[in-house]
């Protein structure tokens, strides 16, 4: 029995890996195949013929950033209103000097990828080692073969750049290299706000310091960046609180229920079906009470998860994946871009040795997360991937934690839990 428990630590890391990279290629392979033969020998037009957004929507987040942010004034309403971060919109002015849209492109999806693929040499097979072939084709595999990367590369959204930091934040943070973390951690949170989430590891670990630098860093990247457009820092919050408000509500009234995996969307899809069998037509977010009501209910299941995670101290990788998962899942919109923030406690994960609780069960749902799904569509563009994303993301929250379901793990949000593991050793 000794024996075969020491065995089963020797290949456990190896086997996790090769099931993940045997599920990525399976998947993007069968996704092709389908597609292609869908739009060659049928001769079915889009969305049937691809699993990527419309094909007039190429790069089209970058240039819109872009293009907003070009002359100073991204908030201007004749430009579309439609908010993104301040500083994110900075860059995207940073990125217009350059003018040549190849050299801007080139830039931006470098700095992706050079440092997405050292993460991933470095969580699976250590920053020092001489990959050979076969290592060398799962990095690929997990680089340029999965859903979420090449959505977010197809849209050019600035996720990818947030994604990096991300990884950065968390490699600095394990190597307890607290301040410089926060630098990264902050920097995401100025490009993509609600990344801010993942900053209660600092909360967890009582680091409370290092938190507040992460947000007073990214209100100062967020107050410089308005105070260097057009019309100056009030006028230019003023437009952009405008915006804000335009795209809350433009997201809320289910807008863009397409390509996405949030809970939200998963119930206006639920609803409207049984609304149908009911002989009625149900549309969720046409009811302001009901968009409340999610609301309400979202901040209830994100506080309990969070008390949870206080109570009962997790590794490292578990306490980033519930945060990661709760991200992508509670918000009114989630694209699928979103879903690169799943590498980042997957590749810790990956690289663990020992085995863990649900092993199997967890590289299965990663990799189902990370394959094309969209071979039926719902309505116009919105395809089944709506439906099964948020189910594969809350199977994938019971499999990490299943005890926050249980009556003991209830009741543990009101009693003391453990000692959480130093950040050294949880990586």
């Amino acid at each position: 029995m000794k024996s075969s428990n020491m065995n089963i630590k020797s290949w456990r890391k190896e086997d996790k890996i090769g099931l993940l990279v045997l599920i990525i290629v399976a998947g993007f392979a069968a996704a092709v195949v389908y597609h292609y033969a869908i739009g060659y020998y049928l001769g079915k037009p889009w969305p049937a013929n691809t699993f990527l957004h419309t094909p007039d929507a190429h790069f089209s987040d970058f240039n819109l950033v872009v293009r907003q942010s070009a002359g100073l004034d991204p908030f201007a309403n004749d430009i579309g209103g439609f908010a993104g971060a301040p500083f994110a919109q900075f860059l995207g002015y940073l990125f217009s000097i350059l003018q040549v849209t190849w050299v801007q492109l080139g830039i931006f999806f470098s700095s992706f990828f050079v440092v997405f693929i050292l993460m991933a040499k470095h969580y699976l097979y250590g920053v020092k080692s001489v990959p050979d072939s076969r290592q060398l084709l799962t990095i690929f595999a997990i680089t340029f073969l999965t859903y979420p990367v090449l959505f977010a590369v197809d849209r050019a959204n600035f996720d990818l750049l947030a994604c990096v930091l991300l990884l950065l934040f968390v490699f600095t943070y394990g190597n307890r290299k607290y301040k410089t973390s926060a630098v990264f951690l902050a920097l995401a949170v100025a490009i993509k706000p609600l990344v801010i989430i993942l900053g209660l590891i600092y909360i967890f670990d009582k680091r409370y310091k290092d938190f507040l630098l992460v947000l007073f860093s990214a209100a100062f990247l967020t107050v410089l960046s308005l105070s260097l457009f057009k019309d100056g820092f009030f006028q230019e919050t003023r437009k952009f609180l405008d915006a804000l408000f335009y795209t809350t509500g433009y997201l809320s009234a289910g807008n863009q229920q397409a390509f996405s995996s949030d809970l939200y969307g998963l119930l206006t899809v639920v609803t409207q079906f049984l609304g149908h069998r009911l002989g009625r037509e149900i549309y969720l977010p046409a009811y302001p009470e009901a968009r409340l009501i999610y609301a309400a209910a979202a901040a209830v299941i994100f506080i309990y998860f969070v008390v949870y995670l206080w109570k009962n101290r997790l590794p490292l990788w578990q306490v980033l994946a519930v945060l990661t998962i709760l991200l992508i899942l509670l918000p009114f919109y989630s694209a699928d871009y979103h879903l690169t923030y799943l590498f980042v406690p997957m590749l810790i994960y990956l690289g663990l040795k020992e085995p863990r609780r649900n092993e199997l069960l967890i590289i299965i749902l990663f990799g189902l997360l990370l394959i094309p799904k969209n071979y039926y569509t719902i309505q116009s563009f919105q395809n089944i991937g709506v439906v099964i994303n948020p189910l594969l993301l809350a199977g994938l929250l019971i499999s990490i934690i299943p005890g926050a379901f249980s009556p003991k793990g209830i009741s543990s949000v009101f009693w003391s839990g453990g000692t959480r593991i130093p950040a050294k050793e949880q990586i």
